[in-house]
């Protein structure tokens, strides 16, 4: 990845997916709401928040690693 921007870009992604599929089954738990794209909430019983907490750290430690790449890669930036 040449520019800073393509870091940032993935960093997006992965941040849209952590909430998204790690914290907002969470919510919608909670609050009885009925997402669509909420994958995990299509899982019984304890699978569901299990899936759900895997996703919230692999975005951890995926934004992590993106951002060390990144200032690896573009010191400056």
């Amino acid at each position: 990845m040449k520019d800073p921007k393509s870091y940032d870009f993935l960093s997006f992604v992965v941040l849209w997916l952590g909430i998204h599929q790690g914290v907002y089954p969470f919510a919608a738990r909670i609050f009885d709401w009925k997402p669509r794209l909420a994958l995990p909430l299509r899982l019984p019983g304890p699978y569901w928040w299990i899936v759900s907490a895997i996703v919230i750290g692999a975005a951890i430690v995926l934004l992590d690693q993106i951002d060390k790449a990144k200032k690896r890669r573009h010191p400056a930036s």
